[in-house]
């Protein structure tokens, strides 16, 4: 079988197209942590009535809130970063209340449906136990 050289470069830009698309594809998966997610905890050190856990990726976001609504502002916002084993979050941004920032390191542990955060356990939002507090919270508030 005799082959071109315009068929030489047509397996090639197939292969190269193919591998690109695996590695973006492997690239995807691997993206994104099983920690994603939205954590709440019922109160953050008597300054809040709840405490919010947002982690995307390494990036970890604590936000508390009064019965203004988990829907609005929250009055504290601290940022940090998880760091590679997932045992500590580093606090890069401290939150504004000074009863309450969050500076430092603080250890992490993690289970299917909670993180511990520094000793505050907080509850996976679309577990059953978050779904509770987060309703506790809303009816609470109404009142």
């Amino acid at each position: 079988m005799h082959t071109t050289s315009t068929t030489k470069i047509k397996k090639s830009y197939v292969l190269a197209v193919a591998g690109i698309g695996l590695a973006l594809g492997l690239t995807a998966c691997s993206g994104g942590s099983g920690l994603d997610g939205t954590y709440y905890i019922e109160e953050v050190n008597g300054t809040s009535d709840l405490g919010q856990l947002v982690v995307d990726g390494g990036t970890v976001a604590h936000h508390e809130y009064s019965c203004n609504g988990v829907y609005e502002e929250p009055e504290v916002t601290s940022t940090g970063e998880l760091n590679t084993g997932e045992s500590q979050v580093v606090w890069t941004v401290a939150g504004g209340d000074r009863r309450n920032e969050r500076t430092g390191t603080e250890a992490v542990t993690i289970s299917d449906s909670s993180i511990t955060v520094g000793g505050d356990v907080y509850v996976r939002d679309d577990s059953d136990a978050g779904r509770a507090l987060l309703k506790a919270f809303e009816t609470g508030c109404a009142g």
